[in-house]
């Protein structure tokens, strides 16, 4: 006999869960804005983003070799101080496609493989990338190119949303497929009722660079060009052909007027002798891109043609490529989540800004803040991973300063060993003043370490502390005066003869292994039974492995017992892996070595 079923126990039942789905979603849900489909998507203006992989920002309109671009730019706004925020591919795609700093995603921007929890910690905490956003308010999204970071294929990169996505990364002759794919698209997207964002990718210029026979006769200039530039113009000349073809296919399929196009690059190309090796990662550079921060690395084209306007305007003010999210959204009339860190671009365009934009990049080795012309360039460790572009090892960090009024192609920046050198340098003071507030700017914008923190309760007056690290350096943060503190790196020891309570706190920096610690009170070692750990105050003898989440204590300071003797928490940061080694696939290594990343 089945038993019965009390309604008044059932409607509860079913009450309280429908108020716990309700809470449990709207606690891990996006933090940013509600998805939801526009209710009118009539009017709406349809985006083809063109990237072309590698173009400077001093190519287009001055070699002959862009007659399709020169004639796009008639009719379209040209930005003429354009600059990247990150100078190779994945991070510098991310940056289009979250509006956010590569450092504010999980995905790293040192090494080439994509770890599987940095793959599962991007899809989880991005709930919104451009393309999934767009697709939430009725567009049709595509993508064809060739960038292998934008599929989670070859452990390289993400999926940012894409309905369709079409990538030629494993193509040896990519550049004339993309096109006939784009073709292929655009006749698909005349049936569409929707309005379309289409993502087109170029790979060419990118070194190694291989132009079809009689490209390069198409090069119009007396300046002397070496193999190598000949050759990448020949690629843009290439390039530039195929992109006349789109062009007077979104005309003839009246795709154009409603159309906001955007032409950008990913990041530009090293060709100074100034900076063939890299200062900032001791690597040969020279027509290669991403080992810096130097304009030539970040300067890059962008023209903008508006929907339903063919209007011409030359706009000198710096622009980055984190303001292209907002902007797109901003001409979509589609509201701009709050997390974006970029400014859409509409108010410059419609003459309404009234403040400047600054600077701010982060890639391989570099961090960089720029005002105008003016830029601090400085060699940092702090978001490397252990893997093929570090070993573990922190070095010196030192800081260039440039002009580029002054110095146009950064030939002879200002060395600065150190902030704390400056008094010693003798500069004009006003100079003085100016670098210690770019480095603070610099300071500001980056994530902040994790905080490490220990509690000690001495049980006689000879207490000593070690702490290790098996990769980067350990660095104190607060501590009492009184302490006899010796930092070798790797290593610090503690000698106290303090009998009452005390606290210190440290950064591993970079933040990529973590910190063991013993303590002696009177040569007796504390064992792990007795000490305790995380926001709980969980013994640490009570987990063996995977223990992150244990040691942390959030935003919130742990209530510590009285009769700890030994208490250790973490303050901040995301929960990562400290121990992560990923080998690149056959594809992945193919792909590269055919797209010039690795010999």
């Amino acid at each position: 006999m089945k038993p019965k079923l009390d309604p008044i126990k059932l409607k509860t039942f079913l009450f309280l869960f429908c108020f716990l789905s309700f809470f449990f979603c709207k606690k891990t849900g996006s933090t940013t804005e509600p998805e939801f489909v526009s209710p009118s998507t009539k009017n709406r203006p349809n985006v083809l983003w063109i990237v072309i992989d590698s173009l400077r920002g001093d190519i287009i309109g001055r070699y002959g070799v862009t007659p399709n671009l020169d004639l796009f730019q008639k009719n379209a706004l040209n930005f003429q101080y354009h600059l990247v925020n990150a100078a190779w591919t994945r991070p510098s795609t991310l940056v289009f496609f979250t509006g956010k700093y590569a450092s504010a995603n999980p995905v790293n921007f040192w090494d080439y493989p994509t770890t599987k929890s940095e793959v599962d910690a991007f899809y989880r905490t991005e709930k919104h990338p451009l393309p999934k956003l767009l697709k939430n308010h009725s567009f049709v999204t595509y993508m064809v190119g060739n960038n292998p970071f934008l599929t989670d294929k070859f452990g390289l990169g993400v999926d940012v949303g894409f309905d369709q996505l079409y990538d030629f990364s494993n193509y040896s002759e990519d550049t004339k497929k993309i096109t006939k794919k784009t073709m292929e698209v655009l006749d698909e997207i005349t049936s569409e009722e929707k309005p379309f964002f289409l993502f087109l990718n170029y790979n060419d210029p990118h070194k190694p660079y291989t132009p079809p026979e009689g490209f390069t006769g198409r090069i119009q200039t007396k300046e002397i060009l070496d193999e190598k530039k000949r050759n990448y113009l020949g690629e843009v000349a290439f390039v530039d052909e195929e992109l006349g073809k789109v062009f007077e296919e979104l005309k003839t399929k009246n795709l154009w007027d409603n159309t906001l196009i955007l032409i950008t690059a990913d990041h530009g190309e090293v060709m100074h002798a100034a900076h063939a090796i890299s200062p900032f990662t001791g690597t040969n550079t020279y027509y290669g891109h991403g080992q810096d921060l130097f304009l030539e690395n970040i300067h890059v084209p962008l023209l903008i043609k508006l929907p339903g306007s063919a209007r011409n305007q030359s706009i000198a003010a710096m622009t980055r490529s984190i303001d292209l999210f907002p902007t797109v959204l901003d001409y979509c009339e589609l509201p701009i989540p709050k997390s974006i860190q970029g400014k859409s671009l509409k108010p410059l365009i419609e003459n309404l800004e009234t403040t400047k934009r600054t600077y701010y990049g982060e890639t391989r080795f570099t961090q960089g803040y720029g005002e105008g012309s003016e830029f601090l360039l400085q060699r940092s460790y702090r978001f490397h991973e252990v893997g093929k572009f570090w070993q573990g090892s922190v070095g010196s960090e030192f800081y260039l300063y440039s002009d580029a009024k002054k110095d146009p192609n950064q030939e002879n920046p200002l060395r600065i060993s150190n902030i704390s050198a400056l008094k010693d340098m003798k500069l004009n003071p006003s100079l003085e003043k100016k670098i210690l507030r770019f480095w603070k700017q610099i300071r500001s914008m980056e994530p902040k370490l994790p905080l490490y923190h220990l509690s000690i309760q001495p049980e006689s007056k000879d207490t000593e502390i070690q702490i290790h690290v098996p990769q980067g350096t350990i660095r104190m943060a607060t501590f009492p005066e009184d302490l006899i503190v010796e930092e070798k790196g790797k290593l610090i020891q503690i000698h106290t003869k303090r009998t009452k309570a005390f606290e210190i706190s440290f950064e591993v920096y970079p933040d990529v292994s973590f910190p063991e610690f013993n303590v002696w009170f009177s040569k007796k070692q504390i064992p792990k039974s007795e000490i305790f750990t995380g926001y709980f105050g969980v013994s640490m003898a009570s987990c063996q492995s995977n223990c992150d989440l244990l040691y942390e204590s959030g935003s919130q300071r742990p209530v510590i017992h009285p009769n700890a003797k030994v208490y250790f928490w973490k303050e901040g940061g995301q929960k990562k892996s400290y121990a992560s080694k990923q080998e690149l696939g056959t594809d992945a290594l193919e792909i590269l070595k055919k797209q010039g990343y690795v010999q």
